[in-house]
């Protein structure tokens, strides 16, 4: 399941970043991250304060399923934002502009 869903998410990045701006493609997938991010944290406190079971019953929704969803969607948008970003990164990261910043 997660490979359908980094085939389609990269697909959709592919297809956004050639047709919006380079401000609404960031937004667009930073809020993505931001709000997977954050329906993966409401499936761990409703699983904290259900205290369910790891099985699921017919009659019961799985928060568990949900967390799984969302915390792989969540790994598969933060690789995606780490592409967007990474020159971003690799700026924050690199050693020469330590360099500049003890001289200055």
């Amino acid at each position: 399941m997660e490979i359908f869903l980094f085939i389609a998410l990269v697909f959709i990045y592919v297809l956004t970043a050639f047709s919006v701006p380079d401000l609404v493609l960031k937004r667009m997938w930073l809020l993505s991250f931001i709000s997977a991010f954050g329906l993966t944290a409401v499936s761990i406190l409703f699983i904290h304060n259900g205290r369910q079971t790891v099985l699921m019953q017919e009659n019961e929704m799985n928060w568990y399923y949900f967390l799984y969803l969302f915390g792989s969607i969540s790994v598969i948008l933060g690789v995606i934002n780490l592409w967007i970003y990474r020159k971003s990164f690799l700026r924050l990261f690199s050693s020469s502009d330590l360099n500049e910043e003890d001289e200055g």
